[in-house]
């Protein structure tokens, strides 16, 4: 049943207008999801909805587990839309993507979602229940640096309006614990670090880099490269780069032919628009 919740809240929280768009897009080619081992895209394109533009052009890539992907590239190139198709949540284009079982998988948002009730149930949501006690419970708080909330807030099982009591950075790190209590195998994070300070972004991603977790990111910063084992950079109109994260480069003098970002070196895999 966790999976099962777990994947339901990345529906709500992801695209809450999928069910929607996909009756639009019943009639079109759709993306073939199949089982595998690890997460692999084949000869993947992406649609808008209600469009023929070309998103994404016939990527092909492999995560491979521990691997950490970071996605860059200007608004409006298919970020936000390939993370859905990898989460099942878009499906107007064609190709295949492969993929481990969907409860492996825990979305971070920018807003994570704070559900009525205690500071427990916001923590290890999306599940009702947890077997960890009390003390697991304030350990991870501790490990997301938020050390003092249940004291302040008074105690786990304190009920408070959280949306309004926590600051969208604390609600940032509060989302990383509920990372840290069901221990997913990927993580897909869009822009899940917006609100926080350098200290704070570097040390959590640090913590899910040492956990093995494999990491599917979107982020602008360019000290969170660091923390990434690879780049898919998205160019516009179909075409997309794959560098090794090491050697890339944000905000070059030619960043601005690229659409925001430049390679350092010769990516490892280009697809051009067209």
């Amino acid at each position: 049943m966790a999976g099962i919740g777990r994947l339901q809240a990345l529906a709500n929280l992801m695209l809450p207008e999928a069910a929607s768009k996909n009756v639009s897009e019943a009639k079109h080619p759709r993306i073939e999801k199949r089982p595998g081992k690890h997460l692999a895209l084949e000869a993947v394109t992406l649609h808008p909805p209600q469009s023929e533009r070309v998103l994404i052009k016939e990527l092909t890539l492999t995560v491979k587990p521990g691997d950490a992907l970071l996605i860059t590239g200007d608004s409006g190139c298919g970020k936000s839309s390939l993370l859905r198709a990898i989460a099942g949540l878009w499906h107007k284009g064609s190709g295949v993507i492969h993929h481990p079982p969907l409860e492996d998988f825990f979305f971070l948002p920018q807003q994570p979602y704070l559900q009525s009730g205690t500071l427990r149930s916001q923590l290890i949501y999306p599940s009702a229940q947890s077997s960890l006690g009390d003390e697991a419970l304030l350990e991870i708080l501790d490990q997301v640096h938020l050390p003092h909330l249940a004291e302040r807030v008074g105690g786990l099982d304190a009920v408070q309006d959280w949306e309004k009591l926590l600051s969208v950075g604390e609600q940032q790190r509060l989302a990383f614990g509920r990372v840290l209590v069901h221990e997913p195998a990927i993580v897909i994070l869009d822009e899940a670090t917006s609100a926080l300070d350098s200290g704070n972004e570097a040390s959590l991603y640090a913590r899910l880099r040492e956990n093995g977790t494999t990491l599917i990111s979107i982020a602008h910063r360019p000290a969170v490269l660091r923390h990434h084992t690879h780049v898919l950079h998205l160019r516009g109109e179909g075409a997309w780069e794959i560098h090794d994260a090491s050697v890339y480069r944000f905000d070059e003098p030619d960043a601005q032919a690229t659409g925001g970002t430049a390679p350092a070196k010769t990516p490892l895999k280009v697809a051009a628009a067209g």
